[in-house]
């Protein structure tokens, strides 16, 4: 592999900064604390980091992963970008913006992995460090990124499962906000491997949350031997 000069250091930049982000209530905390400016612009150097997320617009989630990652940036100094398309083919395309934009590093979800592995095999040849989080934790060697940062979603699946038969639950309903999503899929099927009773996937646009409320409303009405909704 060609060895690209100062990535090291680009790369450590990026990892610290996808930590922090990832590291939940700690990095909102830290994010009243005013940095110390001088210490900031030197620890980041001027480095130029996009994050690109499946989120959609006005999602309360998404809000608070922009906001961590916003804190992380301004406490190493670091230029973060964030920017976001429900849609992957318009997600690959703000990559590809990355790219041409010539950042030092990339960050990005793999919600939908096939429409990531262009744009991040393009991101490689332009020698931009590139990694993961939140989702595609079985993804992300395959499609060519240098790490990932989340939890495994088939596991936390199956805890919840147990956590039903401990509820003696008999019939569940797991509910997938966004169709095609490898974390929320591998999440409900992890569900499917421990729960004992009845199971079934409700699969609905997360980005209306009043067609959202009425379609499981409308699902327990039909159903009324739904004791658990997930």
């Amino acid at each position: 592999a060609r060895r690209l000069p100062g990535r090291p250091v680009r790369l450590a930049a990026l990892a610290s900064a996808v930590v922090l982000t990832v590291t939940g209530c700690s990095v909102l905390d830290a994010a009243d604390d005013s940095p110390d400016p001088e210490k900031a612009g030197a620890a980041g150097g001027g480095t130029r980091v996009v994050m690109v997320t499946h989120g959609g617009e006005g999602d309360s989630f998404w809000d608070q992963v922009r906001k961590g990652a916003e804190a992380a940036a301004a406490k190493d100094g670091i230029d973060l970008t964030y920017v976001s398309d429900a849609d992957p083919q318009g997600q690959a395309e703000l990559v590809r913006d990355a790219v041409r934009d010539k950042v030092d590093g990339i960050a990005l979800t793999l919600a939908k992995p096939q429409a990531m592995k262009g744009p991040v095999e393009e991101a490689r040849k332009a020698g931009i460090p590139v990694v993961g989080l939140n989702s595609g934790i079985g993804a992300w060697k395959s499609a060519g990124l240098l790490a990932f940062f989340g939890q495994d979603e088939g596991v936390a699946g199956q805890a919840v499962g147990t956590k039903l038969n401990e509820l003696k639950a008999k019939n569940a309903l797991c509910v997938i906000h966004e169709r095609g999503n490898v974390g929320l899929e591998a999440r409900c099927a992890g569900m499917r491997k421990t729960f004992d009773g009845k199971f079934e996937n409700l699969y609905v646009d997360g980005s209306d949350q009043r067609a959202v409320s009425g379609i499981v409303t409308a699902t327990l009405r039909q159903d009324p031997t739904i004791d658990e909704v997930v």
